[in-house]
């Protein structure tokens, strides 16, 4: 049968040449002459010319041209709307092509057409049906995210450790990215996705993934996220969105992408190669993940990394400057009257003014951190110190940092040292006794040496000090004593002083007690 083309070239030659052979017009319409003379009957028979062979469609002039061409009388027509309804329910619901054929065959018999036929225009009727929208994504908008069906696997001391392998893309450049991890826990999938956008060196605006527990609590037209992937989420500074359930095509993109790397890495990986660690097997795919992505697409002059370096990688948000802590475990406390929540035993401070307050206490893998109203009060790094305590300055009641701040040994040997050099040794002499650098003990003594300063002055306090030290008169009553019996004795320099004995001064002894001074 000609083609409409060879039909409007045919009927063009006939009536815009008409002095031309069948021959030639033949020539001119790309068919035989036979063809020819039969389609110069039929145009002839049914009034049509050039003018009106442009005017119509393709369908249309050839029902024209060959108005009983589609035309069947002796095989009953099937039932196309009812079938198609049929066919796109879901594989649990939905009758198989043989039964609905047989269904349309009982009726009668001897009009019903073959299987084959049958077959034939209800896929052709399917095939209307299944239509796809064109997915446009901005560059630096969308990342998907999916894990192989396929392990690889990595030998240790004789055993194969089977592990899974994560892959990721970006929307607009079709970049690809992949991982293996241990499972596919929620731990897994934020390691990957952490890994993810350190590759691409930036943070998409949205991370699309699918349905899988270890993400999703809730799954819906807006989804419920787990608690540590909504953590990641708010981190990153990034949206989340999960495909319908059932619906994967939703990210079609990315299950072409793990059958790309799993045809080109994954099964090589398993056939040709041996990998003693999960470091080794992680390296292995980034240098072939590297090489995918600067392969032209087919048929094109430009790779994946091409376009991801020109249009992509410029729109993507800047990673964030602390990297993400994993929550693995969360509680509601009540603040203590000590402002302090606990953990393992261990106190932990924050703000006095929500004593009382019921705060979320969620603890990372290195960190504490107290949530009070939908707002972060205070984080600690943990400590590993059962019955301590860890105390914030900024978290104290006014009086009792004033309190704190008293004993502390840096600003006491600072105040020392400032004021005179014996007053320094004297200070530092008892801060060498303890350990803790705001003692409370050492602290009172401190305050009570700027006492004595305030009432008799810097320079009696430095010589009282000087001359306590000599003396092995260390204690502050030893100091307030001295202060006094100068004040007596008009000047230290008036007060006895005792002298200890040395090897080398013979003594009264040695002259038979009796000697001339």
């Amino acid at each position: 049968m000609l083609s409409p083309n060879q039909i409007r070239a045919g009927i063009r030659a006939k009536f815009v040449l008409p002095y031309i052979s069948i021959r030639q017009q033949a020539g001119l319409a790309l068919a035989s002459p036979s063809s020819m003379v039969r389609l110069n009957k039929r145009c002839e028979k049914h009034q049509i010319d050039h003018l009106l062979a442009e005017q119509l469609s393709d369908k249309q002039l050839v029902a024209s041209l060959f108005p009983n061409l589609e035309h069947d009388s002796k095989k009953r027509q099937i039932n196309l709307p009812y079938i198609v309804e049929e066919r796109i329910q879901s594989k649990s619901k939905r009758k198989s092509l043989t039964v609905l054929y047989l269904e349309y065959q009982v009726e009668d018999p001897v009009t019903a057409m073959s299987y084959s036929q049958f077959c034939r225009k209800v896929q052709k009727a399917l095939k209307r049906c299944k239509l796809s929208m064109k997915q446009l994504h901005a560059a630096g908008e969308s990342v998907f995210i999916d894990y192989a069906g396929t392990r690889v696997y990595y030998n240790l001391e004789g055993e194969k450790i089977w592990v899974k392998v994560f892959v990721a893309l970006l929307g607009a450049s079709q970049k690809i990215f992949s991982f293996a991890t241990p499972g596919e826990t929620t731990a897994d999938w934020i390691e990957a996705m952490r890994q993810m956008f350190i590759y691409y060196g930036g943070v998409t605006d949205v991370v699309v993934m699918d349905n899988a527990k270890a993400l999703v609590s809730h799954p819906g037209l807006i989804p419920t996220f787990v608690e540590n992937i909504n953590s990641f989420a708010e981190h990153y500074k990034c949206l989340l969105d999960s495909c319908r359930v059932g619906h994967p095509q939703d990210k079609s993109l990315v299950e072409l992408a793990v059958k790309f790397v799993t045809q080109r890495i994954l099964i090589p990986m398993n056939k040709d190669r041996d990998f003693f660690s999960l470091q080794e097997v992680n390296l292995h795919l980034m240098n072939q993940v590297e090489m995918l992505n600067n392969l032209n697409f087919q048929g094109l002059n430009f790779s994946r990394n091409d376009l991801f370096n020109k249009n992509e990688k410029p729109l993507l948000k800047p990673l964030p400057s602390t990297d993400f802590d994993l929550i693995i475990d969360k509680k509601l406390q009540q603040v203590s009257p000590e402002y302090t929540v606990e953990h393992k035993k261990h106190q932990y401070s924050v703000p006095f003014s929500i004593v009382g307050e019921v705060v979320e206490v969620y603890i990372t893998l290195t960190h504490l951190r107290v949530v009070h109203l939908h707002q972060l009060v205070a984080e600690h790094a943990l400590v590993d110190e059962p019955l301590g305590a860890t105390m914030l300055i900024e978290h104290m009641h006014p009086d009792h940092r004033a309190d704190l701040e008293s004993n502390d040994m840096q600003k006491n040997m600072g105040w020392a040292a400032a004021s005179g050099a014996h007053i320094g040794e004297l200070v530092a002499l008892w801060y060498s006794k303890v350990s803790n650098p705001y003692s409370r003990s050492i602290g009172k003594r401190c305050r009570a040496l700027m006492n004595i300063s305030t009432k008799n002055g810097i320079r009696v306090l430095d010589d009282a000090c000087g001359y306590g030290l000599r003396q092995g008169m260390t204690s502050v009553s030893d100091i307030e004593l001295i202060v006094r019996a100068q004040g007596e004795q008009d000047g230290i320099q008036n007060l006895p002083a005792y002298i200890a004995s040395h090897e080398n001064v013979r003594g009264r002894g040695y002259y038979g007690d009796h000697h001339e001074a």
